[in-house]
């Protein structure tokens, strides 16, 4: 496979990150993963838009305007041949090397890497649990795509022991937040319940799609504290990122959950926001 490492194409055997690169050592930098479908982008400008705004929140540089990184996503997919079906892009942006410590050095040079991997289908219906581990949403972390991921990782990690694909994390308050990697929707009486930001969801990408959709649709969108007991009635529940599209959870810890079929308003939201 080939990548691009600082603005470089290289194979990813040869491509080398600095031992003193602050994203090994640290966590010190952000993601964003993209899909690509038959070598469209989907939704690249709101990616690139939170990975800007994320990069600035944390007093880092991005080395490329957002023209260059489009090409660059473009030049990897073509050199990976992946211009048909689907693909998964990653760019990782890291503060790169600084001395030993945690303080941020002052003159800093981010290293930037973009990758790209074939991609299966996407899920048609997803089961999950309820993590043991807490997602804190007072922290920064909730609202960035974070590389310090040991919390969704933990959580995953626990859905697969558990022979899940998905693992729902909650909140400090007992409110669910999220999945370790998706955004979570109910429907009750017909209308959309969403944790918010400030109950620890990511701003996710196709979440916002998904609530313009419903929008569009004249369907009323909730962002409101969504306690574990509400899932349990919910007529509807599905999962959105961007490498999972809109799909349904169906079960939660062994249980039927959201009627355990793709009900009629995720099947309008999935038609509507899902690429083809």
């Amino acid at each position: 496979m080939i990548c691009c490492l600082n603005g470089q194409m290289c194979p990813v055997g040869d491509a080398r990150i600095d031992p003193q690169d602050r994203g090994f050592l640290l966590g010190d930098g952000i993601f964003e993963t993209l899909l690509a479908v038959d070598g469209s982008v989907q939704r690249a400008q709101g990616h690139l838009a939170r990975l800007f705004g994320s990069a600035a929140r944390l007093g880092l540089s991005v080395p490329f305007p957002k023209i260059e990184i489009m090409a660059m996503m473009m030049r990897v997919l073509r050199e990976n041949r992946l211009l048909t079906g689907r693909a998964a892009l990653r760019i990782t942006l890291t503060r790169g090397i600084g001395p030993r410590g945690v303080a941020p050095p002052a003159d800093a040079v981010p290293t930037f890497l973009l990758t790209a991997a074939p991609l299966g289908p996407a899920p048609q219906t997803m089961r999950a649990i309820i993590s043991s581990h807490i997602r804190n949403e007072h922290s920064i972390s909730t609202q960035i795509k974070s590389l310090n991921y040991l919390d969704n990782i933990l959580a995953r990690r626990e859905a697969m022991q558990s022979g899940a694909d998905e693992a729902l994390m909650r909140n400090s308050a007992g409110n669910i937040a999220c999945a370790s990697a998706a955004n979570i929707f109910a429907v009750a009486d017909g209308a959309l319940y969403t944790p918010s930001p400030g109950d620890g969801a990511l701003p996710g990408i196709l979440r916002a799609a998904v609530m313009e959709a419903a929008a569009a649709q004249n369907i009323l969108v909730h962002e409101a504290p969504v306690a574990p007991a509400m899932l349990a009635t919910a007529a509807e529940i599905f999962l959105t990122s961007a490498l999972i599209g809109v799909c349904p959870l169906i079960e939660i810890w062994g249980m039927p959950a959201g009627g355990g079929v793709m009900g009629p308003v995720t099947r309008l939201i999935r038609t509507q926001t899902n690429p083809g």
